[in-house]
């Protein structure tokens, strides 16, 4: 294949296509014409795969680190409530302790999350791998947020512990972390080599647990730091019946619930890392996977810049080893990211056969944006299946051109704009899960 470099001629378009995307006041946006993406050559995903794309649910709504905006992220209330909140899926960044207990932990440190600080001064830019659970088990991973998020603090977050991935599975399956008088109870039947508590909770059946069952959307973070991490993770979802290769388990659903957990879609498996998405399938063939996209120089990921090339090498690869998703960023605030699902670019995804989970959504904007209802009106194919585009366009118009799901740190918002049914506001359900 010829590696055509069309960058140049992509630039003008490219701008417009930014401008015309703006922002909500745009109701006719502009959008480049240009049919050379349209015919530079794209593998397809076989029949095989498209088969295990089509376990992951339809407009997924995928709690960004169960939430970073309404509880510390990547605790057990941020999970229990986007569980309660009615997300598809908790979307976990996986690392490994110094003992090899799979944790939900996104910074290469500890420092931004947990009074590290304090507990163990002068490691606090250590990575997570030199911890133990145990040790780590004595870090707060709650406080810091009522610092960093004052509006949404509440004192009931100081010491939320930081979660491991069995832990997620339960909050997943209607359980929670066993509490006394406010601490966690150890589970003593789980020791470590040296007869001591090995850092483990005991579980029970969660009383504010309304049904819902999400699957887990799980990150591979930092693969290179954790070898044989794949292998591990296949393991351990065999082990709990997560793994839908061996003989899952069936996880009980209330009626009209969500129900994630209980479909061959209970398990996504992302990576930024081509070396890490390699290794997962190897490991965990016919389990439905995302490639993240990032633009970065970083030799540590993808780089699809924004060319058309670039992004068909991508995809291509993406293709080779059975990725059903393309995860790629959006622009807008608060985080200001490359704009990596613009819509000729979401076009080439589709063309492969592969959906789009986008990242991440904060605002209706944003949303609104993606979902492409700016070229209907302002109407949301939410609020009208049948609606029709609005201005004239020398384009085909299309669904290819938008999102199929998108992560979010507000699960509340995307649900809304869906027009899901909402069990309460976002504070309603921390207060009745008594936060």
């Amino acid at each position: 294949m010829k590696n055509f470099n069309v960058r140049n001629l992509l630039a003008g378009a490219l701008i417009l296509s930014s401008i015309g995307f703006a922002g909500c006041e745009d109701d006719t946006p502009d959008y480049n014409p240009l049919n050379l993406y349209k015919t530079y050559p794209l593998n397809e995903l076989s029949a095989e795969a498209k088969l295990v794309r089509d376990y992951v649910k339809p407009d997924a709504v995928i709690a960004h680190r169960g939430s970073t905006f309404w509880a510390p992220e990547e605790t057990e209330a941020a999970f229990r409530w986007a569980r309660n909140m009615g997300a598809d899926y908790l979307e976990i960044d996986l690392q490994r302790t110094k003992d090899g207990v799979l944790l939900a932990l996104h910074d290469g440190n500890l420092r931004r999350t947990s009074n590290i600080e304090s507990q163990f001064p002068g490691k606090e830019d250590y990575p997570v791998s030199y911890f133990t659970l145990t040790e780590l088990r004595q870090l707060d991973a709650g406080a810091w947020f009522n610092i960093a998020v004052p509006e949404n603090a509440r004192e009931s977050f100081k010491g939320e512990k930081i979660s491991t991935l069995e832990e997620v599975m339960k909050i997943s399956e209607g359980f929670r972390i066993k509490r006394i008088a406010g601490e966690p109870v150890k589970d003593m039947t789980r020791l470590s080599d040296d007869g001591q508590w090995a850092g483990y909770y005991e579980f029970e059946v969660d009383p504010q647990d309304n049904g819902n069952r999400p699957g887990i959307y799980a990150e591979t973070k930092e693969p290179y730091l954790f070898g044989g991490m794949e292998a591990d993770l296949a393991a351990f979802l065999t082990e709990e019946g997560w793994n839908i290769n061996t003989t899952p388990k069936t996880i009980p659903t209330a009626p009209g619930k969500v129900d994630v957990a209980n479909t061959k879609g209970r398990f996504i498996l992302q990576s930024f890392s081509r070396e890490s998405i390699v290794k997962l399938e190897k490991e965990l063939p016919g389990v439905p996977k995302c490639m993240l996209l990032w633009e970065d120089e970083s030799a540590g990921y993808v780089r699809p810049s924004n060319s058309i090339e670039s992004l068909a090498e991508f995809i291509n690869f993406s293709v080779e080893y059975n990725c059903h998703i393309a995860g790629p960023s959006i622009a807008g605030k608060p985080n200001k990211y490359a704009d990596l699902s613009l819509p000729w670019m979401c076009e080439m995804y589709h063309r492969a056969g592969m959906i789009v989970h986008a990242y991440s959504f904060d605002t209706e904007d944003q949303l609104r944006k993606y979902n492409g209802d700016y070229f209907y009106g302002g109407v949301s194919r939410f609020d009208d299946a049948n609606r029709t585009v609005q201005g004239d366009f020398n384009y085909d118009v299309n669904p290819n051109m938008f999102i199929d799901g998108g992560f979010t740190n507000l699960t509340d918002l995307s649900m809304k704009y869906q027009g899901r049914e909402l069990v309460g506001t976002a504070q309603e359900v921390l207060d009745n899960l008594g936060y």
